[in-house]
């Protein structure tokens, strides 16, 4: 098993169960998009964790945290300093982590244990863009009620349980740009993520007549949503299965209108050109405001 540093204590890693992992993506998800880089929210939590809550190093939630630091490519942390001195910083280890495998191969039972799930799972959420009539769009992440709220006047739009929700979730969208909701209008950029998350790519909508075309859906998205909203590992290669049934279907009706496609399936874009989940170490400050660690009940 590999060995994680923590403010510089070696650490050996055990396999973990999915429900130490769903308890860290709770706390993580929604704060991807704001505040410091995710290593400096992991190594805070691993911290505090450690010193103020005084939590053992083999403690599910502490591996859990570590396990997606190390699959990030972190080999070390450590927390310098206090108040507003205080200090996190990190170094990339020279070990595979997730960049060493296509995104998909991570998402079994073995990747869900070793955390390889959920670092691949927050690449691909990080990284998410949607295409809107050729201009991209990056996927931000929402309140939690806003979401709910959104996806609730989502589901009014579906009107035969029969078809797929990606057909109602494109209408909203495209309801919303018709109203002239641009990308500061939280419904809209609620909508963009309800869309990512049932892993539509690219979408042409026209405003005047409200014509509406998916041309592409994403494998990856549609894989880690489903590992994020608790799908057992049985049911992942449904989710891709459906993307790749449906990029089948906007394919051949483009090349039955005679146009070129201009969506499917993308890698998750991790370095260049995206979200860089590493970040720059060392940034001062209080990093990571955490929610505190909560002792399970026996």
């Amino acid at each position: 098993m590999p060995t994680f540093t923590l403010n510089g204590t070696a650490i050996e890693l055990e396999p973990q169960t999915r429900e130490s992992f769903a308890w860290l993506a709770g706390q993580v998800y929604r704060r991807l998009h704001e505040g410091p880089p995710l290593p400096a929210i992991l190594t805070v939590f691993a911290h505090e964790g450690t010193t103020t809550q005084g939590l053992p190093t083999n403690d599910a939630r502490i591996q859990a945290i570590l396990w997606t630091l190390w699959q990030i490519g972190i080999a070390s942390a450590r927390v310098e300093g206090d108040g507003e001195k205080r200090e996190v910083k990190w170094d990339k280890g020279e070990h595979a982590n997730i960049d060493t495998r296509p995104i998909i191969e991570h998402f079994t039972e073995e990747g869900i244990n070793e955390g390889r799930a959920l670092a691949a799972g927050l690449v691909v959420v990080a990284g998410r863009h949607i295409k809107v009539n050729g201009i991209e769009m990056h996927v931000k992440i929402n309140n939690f009620e806003l979401i709910k709220a959104q996806a609730a006047e989502m589901e009014k739009r579906r009107t035969d349980p029969k078809n797929d929700p990606a057909m109602a979730a494109a209408s909203y969208l495209a309801e919303l740009l018709a109203q002239g909701a641009d990308q500061n209008d939280l419904r809209l950029r609620a909508a963009v993520e309800l869309a990512a998350d049932l892993g539509i790519r690219s979408l042409f909508v026209d405003a005047a007549t409200r014509q509406l075309r998916i041309d592409g859906f994403n494998e990856q998205a549609a894989l880690a949503a489903a590992y994020f909203q608790g799908a057992p590992v049985e049911q992942f290669q449904s989710a891709i299965n459906r993307a790749q049934v449906l990029n089948k279907m906007a394919l051949e009706s483009a090349q039955k209108s005679g146009r070129a496609p201009t969506g499917g399936t993308d890698a998750a874009r991790t370095q260049a050109g995206g979200t860089d989940l590493v970040g720059t170490a060392g940034k001062p400050g209080n990093q990571g405001q955490t929610t505190p660690f909560k002792r399970r009940r026996r």
